[in-house]
């Protein structure tokens, strides 16, 4: 029996979608409830698409009637894995494949995918791959082939797909893809605004706040953490180990903030800007809690790295204080970065050069302190360049983040 009059019903609704901003997980969802809902049978589907994300070379949408769609995301380690390279997914990429179809049992039957021998214990007996090609962000290839979406598609009904069935799986791939692009897009946008602005400035820049010049004041805990010795480093070490030593220092102080929900703004070399907002979920004194436990977080990572690799040359130090700053856009108007200006930005960059000559990696302000008041010690006040008063900085009570008398030694 043919399915037409019902599938245009769908495509009209993909259509009306498309112009909107649809999700795509919830887009995939409800597609195969429609599509079962009008008698194919689906028992099981998948939604594959490469993106362009640091940590993700593609993401995938597993559904099936009893779960409803789950999202999975595969690293870029992920891509030359032996699954990978012999699933069918793989074969439809480097072939340049529109359609595939096996059947799972009978005659017929062709399990030349380890998967569908899989599929086939589980019950399932036919199983169609619909693809489509469009460009994702300004990505050409994927795999040897155009990027776009692959549809995955298995029934558990002893005869398989009908022909009727088959067609509407067909038909319906073009309808859907248009909305799929639409959805990848905004997807690809979003997370290319946070990666590269972060969660709130990605935000604004994408509702709008573009022009140089906007922006707001705001009371925030300002953290910021530099690679100690790095210029000395940089010229002694061959570029790929200097590169691999930033990525773990970097791994170690700066991955903690975005896991406590700070915000980093900016690297200026090896040292890095960062914002715990007094105002939204992590306000007032949170604020600070969340910093210092990305504080204590980066020391935890910088022991159990040197635990792993003792000689590493991994020093860096902490600097954290609060108070109002200016957040919004700065620079010229073709080319602008989200960042905070104010005198405790200055601020905690003083601090941190004030840390070598004190020979402690971490020192924070009496603001800070003051949320923890047993953990921290005074050093008084201490004079800054470039800051008119002097600031009473705090030092943890344990020492786990003193440098070893030699640095302070050289620092000095």
């Amino acid at each position: 029996m043919s399915h037409d009059g019902l599938i245009q019903e769908i495509e009209s609704w993909l259509i009306d979608r498309s112009l909107g901003e649809p999700d795509i997980e919830q887009l995939f969802e409800q597609l195969c409830a429609r599509l079962a809902g009008i008698g194919v049978p689906l028992q099981r589907a998948a939604l594959t698409w490469p993106t362009l994300h640091p940590l993700f070379q593609a993401e995938q949408i597993f559904w099936n009637p009893e779960e409803g769609a789950k999202l999975h995301q595969y690293s870029h380690a992920n891509r030359q894995t032996e699954g990978w390279l012999r699933s069918p997914f793989y074969h439809v990429l480097t072939h340049g494949l529109n359609r595939l179809r096996r059947r799972l049992v009978g005659p017929d039957a062709l399990l030349d995918f380890d998967v569908l021998h899989e599929f086939r214990e589980q019950g399932y007996t036919d199983y169609l791959m619909t693809a489509s090609s469009f460009r994702i962000a300004e990505v050409q290839q994927f795999e040897g082939r155009g990027t776009g979406i692959i549809g995955s598609w298995a029934t558990k009904r002893e005869t398989g797909f009908t022909r009727a069935d088959i067609e509407a799986l067909n038909r319906i791939q073009r309808s859907f893809a248009v909305a799929c692009r639409v959805a990848i897009q905004q997807r690809v946008t979003v997370n290319l605004a946070h990666t590269y602005l972060g969660p709130t400035a990605g935000a604004k820049a994408l509702a709008g706040e573009i022009r140089r010049g906007d922006g707001a004041k705001i009371r925030a805990v300002v953290y910021y953490v530099d690679l100690r010795g790095s210029t000395h480093l940089a010229e002694s070490l061959e570029p790929d180990v200097y590169l691999t030593l930033l990525k773990t220092y970097f791994d170690c102080a700066a991955q903690p903030v975005i896991d406590e929900g700070g915000e980093i703004l900016d690297y200026v070399g090896d040292a890095a800007l960062a914002i715990f907002p007094i105002e939204g979920d992590i306000g007032g004194p949170e604020a600070a809690r969340a910093a210092l436990r990305a504080m204590e977080a980066a020391l935890l990572r910088r022991e159990a790295a040197l635990a792993e690799t003792p000689d590493l040359p991994l020093r860096f130090s902490i600097s954290i204080a609060a108070g109002e700053v200016m957040f919004g856009n700065v620079g010229v108007p073709a080319r602008l970065s989200f960042s905070v200006i104010g005198a405790v930005v200055n601020e905690v960059a003083r601090m941190d050069d004030a840390s070598k000559t004190l020979g402690r990696a971490v020192l924070v302000t009496k603001e800070i302190a003051a949320v923890e008041p047993d953990c921290w010690a005074s050093l008084g006040p201490q004079a800054l360049a470039g800051v008119p008063q002097p600031v009473e900085l705090f030092i943890r009570r344990c020492e786990r983040d003193a440098f070893s008398a030699d640095y302070v030694r050289a620092a000095s």
